[in-house]
């Protein structure tokens, strides 16, 4: 499927650009927070061509596209417009609890600097590699420059977290980027490292002087501070005067907080969690790296291994490598290797053949999501092969310590990070994905897969599931091939659909239908059933018939503009209604006044499970009274 129809077919099912909060992609997903979950019609995103898997997850909504997700989230960004409606604040907030807020957060703002992490620590790995095989001298200059670059990110990793988690906590980035630099002042630095100085008083307080470089925790609650503090501060500041106080109030309040009370507990945090997970490890290193690398494609699936990352940047910073996160990784992701090549080799089915050949190669690079959600997971007996191959190489690494010396995908690029001079570091990581692939492939070579399984998973889209109004299915219900007819909502002259000013209407993206020029300011309902969406400015209407009729009622064109002035809203969602009920008034002198377009289309937004959709031939309709269209099933 093209990728600007992919986009607006996504944005369209999510829920439309009102129910958007912000977007994001990582190697794989583009992620959502949306504002009301039940807007979001699942079923028909993951059957979208080019898509690969749909979940709600950690307070996100994701979609599993892979190999082209940048592509595709480019256009949802040019769909979306400004990054204003990525960061729909005027929206509700979808109420989450404590873990999802958390496990949303650090996904929210790592994921965006993921390219710089992942670059900087390929390319220290490649610096590695070239130090073991005598290529460059740690000494040389060339290889001091390289270093140079392959270590900032991390070093100044606190001014990549400000810029990302800026946009996520919705606040001001230059302060955000300042209250970085503060922390990671070169007199700090030097005081830190010196030792001479522990603590300067400020105010009657003593200020600890601790070394913020490739911290995490800090500054992440530092920017969150700042968050409440700008609001605050903008609402008793007069708007004339905000330019100037504004930053200084916000300033003055933040950075002293930060380095005397929040900066020191978010450092002793940071240690804490990478104390429990190295003892854990220690303590009880082939259990636990067992645990880990056999579960590890169920934490990633579920987004929970954004939790370790502050811990894994902790170990970093203080021991120079990480035996947890990365490991694990790199061992599970071998493992779904294994599985999808053992898959390649047993199945008859020539396109899950040729499916799993081509994702066995991402997998080795690292990116499993089409692996997982294409094959393994959907022919169920390769996914457990493959926990059970990650159980087994985590179990070698956990007993061998083996460690990863720079942040990068968990692929076969990373064996490089793996080099430790004087140790046989790199010959246990190769010992360890070797027996996670080579146990996963054997496994799934043993395994009875079920063609059937196989050709229903990888042939035609399979029919759509149709859902009544409460979500429920009804594909079981007697088949009804008696026509359904939807009639009028408004009163008004008719125009067809494809002559609407929309390229989003007339070109049938949200659904077929048709369009009226209302006469009056009333919306009807059409037929018996229930109100399914609202937008926040009221100026358009969900509503589902009992026999899944599923109707947008758009009154105007671009009359989101007014932000719900001129509408009075009679119904709320989940309310039952009736033929002919009043659903919405609204002012069609006002609408006329702002020159705003009043055709107002009329959508079957499930068109794809019907036949036929027939329009009516009649020039003008008066509503609840004349029929408007005709369903074929």
């Amino acid at each position: 499927m093209d990728k600007q129809k992919l986009a607006e077919l996504i944005i369209k099912e999510v829920g439309g650009k009102e129910n958007i909060q912000q977007s994001w992609h990582c190697i794989t997903r583009v992620r959502f927070n949306v504002v009301n979950n039940d807007k979001v019609n699942l079923d028909k995103i993951k059957s979208l061509d080019g898509v690969l898997g749909a979940q709600f997850k950690s307070g996100q909504f994701q979609v599993i596209i892979g190999k082209d997700v940048a592509d595709v989230f480019k256009q949802i960004s040019q769909v979306l417009g400004n990054e204003l409606l990525n960061q729909n604040t005027s929206a509700p907030k979808q109420k989450l609890n404590i873990i999802e807020r958390i496990f949303d957060t650090i996904s929210g703002i790592f994921t965006p600097i993921l390219p710089a992490i992942v670059g900087a620590g390929l390319l220290k790995g490649v610096l590695a590699l070239f130090v073991a095989l005598k290529i460059l001298l740690e000494t040389n200059s060339n290889y001091q420059i390289l270093y140079f670059i392959s270590d900032a990110p991390f070093y100044f990793l606190p001014f990549l977290i400000a810029f990302s988690a800026a946009k996520k906590f919705n606040t001001d980035p230059s302060l955000s980027v300042t209250l970085a630099g503060v922390l990671m002042y070169p007199k700090i630095v030097e005081y830190a490292a010196g030792g001479n100085i522990h603590s300067l008083p400020f105010l009657g307080i003593s200020i600890p002087m601790n070394n913020y470089a490739s911290s995490v925790i800090p500054i992440i609650l530092g920017i969150w501070l700042l968050s409440y503090v700008h609001k605050g501060v903008e609402k008793i500041i007069p708007k004339s005067l905000r330019i100037v106080f504004v930053p200084l109030l916000t300033l003055l309040i933040t950075a002293p907080l930060l380095l005397m009370f929040i900066a020191p507990v978010g450092n002793y945090a940071g240690i804490y969690l990478e104390m429990f997970f190295s003892g854990l490890f220690s303590f009880a290193g082939p259990i636990a790296g067992l645990l880990m690398g056999g579960l590890m494609p169920l934490i990633v699936i579920t987004g929970m291994h954004y939790a370790f990352f502050p811990s894994t940047f902790a170990s970093f910073d203080k021991y120079g490598f990480d035996i947890m996160l990365l490991p694990m990784n790199l061992v599970a992701n071998f493992a779904q290797a294994g599985a999808v090549l053992g898959v390649y080799f047993k199945t008859k089915d020539k396109k899950m053949k040729q499916l799993s050949l081509s994702t066995f190669i991402p997998a080795i690079f690292g990116i499993t999501e089409p692996a997982i959600y294409g094959v393994t997971m959907k022919l169920k007996k390769p996914f457990y092969a493959s926990l059970v191959g990650g159980a087994v190489g985590g179990a070698i690494f956990g007993t061998l310590v083996v460690k990863a010396t720079a942040f990068t995908i968990p692929g076969i690029m990373s064996l490089p990070t793996y080099i430790i001079k004087g140790t046989n570091n790199f010959l246990y990581a190769v010992i360890g994905v070797a027996a996670s692939l080579i146990v996963s492939l054997t496994l799934t070579l043993l395994m009875k897969l079920k063609e059937e399984t196989s050709e229903k998973m990888i042939g035609e889209s399979e029919p759509a599931i149709i859902k009544n109004y409460d979500n429920t299915s009804i594909d079981s219900m007697p088949i009804d091939n008696t026509p359904i007819d939807v009639h009028a909502p408004l009163t008004g002259k008719i125009m067809p659909l494809q002559e609407v000013p929309d390229s989003t209407f007339s070109n049938g993206l949200v659904g077929k239908g048709i369009a009226i020029v209302p006469e009056d300011g009333i919306v009807y309902s059409p037929f018996s059933g229930k109100v399914t969406m609202i937008t926040p400015t009221n100026h358009a209407i969900g509503i589902t018939s009992n026999n899944g009729v599923e109707l947008l009622i758009h009154v105007g064109l671009d009359t989101v503009a007014l932000n719900g002035e001129g509408f009075d809203l009679n119904v709320q969602i989940g309310e039952e209604i009736e033929m002919g009920d009043k659903l919405l008034a609204f002012d069609i002198e006002k609408i006329k006044q702002k020159n705003i377009s009043l055709i107002s289309p009329i959508i079957v937004t499930n068109s794809p499970q019907f036949l036929d959709i027939i329009c009516t031939l009649d020039n003008q309709v008066t509503a609840c009274e004349s029929k408007l269209l005709m369903l074929i099933r």
